[in-house]
């Protein structure tokens, strides 16, 4: 079984906590593991022991979390997330399994689809995101890319259909 990645490319640092606890609301999911790493202290940490990821992540740094489930759109189970961060802006990964959202029924794989970019063609323009990518791991290679949502795409429906075609 292959992964499928969601990755919030050149994500601002000032907006994660907002995304993290606010939007996402993790500090209230069940984490099966993470790690992260407090440049101030020089000490490793889990991710109940992060109060601002925003901090963490200064001047630069990554982290991961290993979620039982998240919710983006539709619910993922045993999803992975990266942060990888410079001193202003960095990436986002979500990795999952890709029955997550393709199971059996075509038809339930496009409604899953359609919520799942919906939610995030949302969260693109909230948060300012420059691009966001759907794809099979490695999504951002051109042979592996499923989705973009940039803006110069307005009909994802049509996406989807060659997706699933």
């Amino acid at each position: 079984m292959e992964n499928l990645e969601i990755i919030l490319t050149d994500f601002n640092k000032r907006k994660i906590d907002k995304l993290i606890y606010d939007e996402l609301k993790l500090s209230t999911l069940k984490v099966k593991s993470s790690h992260f790493y407090d440049n101030i202290s020089e000490k490793d940490l889990n991710f109940s022991q992060v109060k601002n990821i925003e901090e963490i992540l200064t001047p630069k740094g990554t982290g991961n979390i290993f979620l039982e489930e998240l919710q983006l759109g539709i619910s993922l189970k045993d999803v992975v997330i990266v942060f990888s961060f410079d001193e202003q802006y960095g990436d986002i990964v979500f990795n999952f399994p890709e029955n997550e959202i393709l199971k059996d029924e075509m038809n339930d794989n496009k409604l899953r689809l359609k919520r799942l970019v919906h939610f995030l063609v949302i969260l693109k323009k909230k948060y300012e995101i420059p691009k966001v990518i759907i794809g099979y791991e490695p999504a951002t290679d051109e042979d592996t890319l499923l989705i973009e949502i940039n803006n110069k795409v307005t009909n994802y429906d049509k996406e989807i259909e060659k997706i699933l075609s």
